[in-house]
């Protein structure tokens, strides 16, 4: 569903030079995200949207939603609020930029998901999430993985962006 690319339409900003190489970790991700959020902010729906992003400016885009799921409440509160739709993307995202480590916990999270989903539906049905944490320890347990790969994934994500910068920016001088 993500998959598409338009060269044609590819948003991709204007962007220091000096900025690009002087921006490390999160902050360089965050940058390179703002344009993305700005331009869903402006109505264009996110598949609209995914057709004008680069491989890379997607395996950004939606690797920051898992990142900013799970780092809050964990892979449960990943799926309680609906990201499995983007699961797809985040596994694609993944592989391009080199992380098989992040891409089999996600892919083994999803099939316990997947395993789990009627506990998840009656949760919902009761509007109480709070005993999905009781009730399916294992998610705990892959909270601790991500969290322990997750400086890892961010530096390939970097690292594939600085080797790729025409795939997110226009550098400019």
């Amino acid at each position: 569903m993500y998959d598409k690319f338009d060269s044609a339409n590819h948003l991709r900003p204007e962007f220091s030079k000096s900025k690009f190489q002087e921006l490390t970790g999160s902050d360089l991700g965050w940058e390179l995200l703002e344009p993305i959020n700005i331009a869903t902010d402006n109505e264009e729906s996110e598949l609209e949207l995914s057709t004008r992003l680069s491989p890379g400016q997607k395996a950004l885009y939606f690797i920051w939603y898992l990142d900013a799921q799970v780092t809050n409440g964990g892979f449960i509160q990943f799926y309680w609020n609906g990201y499995r739709k983007y699961i797809e993307p985040i596994l694609t995202g993944l592989k391009l930029i080199g992380d098989n480590a992040m891409y089999e916990l996600v892919k083994k999270v999803d099939i316990e998901y997947l395993a789990n989903q009627d506990k998840f539906l009656e949760q919902q049905e009761l509007d109480d999430w709070e005993p999905l944490y009781d009730q399916l320890t294992q998610f705990e347990e892959f909270d601790e993985i991500y969290y322990e790969q997750n400086d890892e994934s961010m530096s390939l994500l970097e690292k594939y962006a600085r080797r790729n910068p025409e795939e997110f920016v226009t550098l400019i001088d």
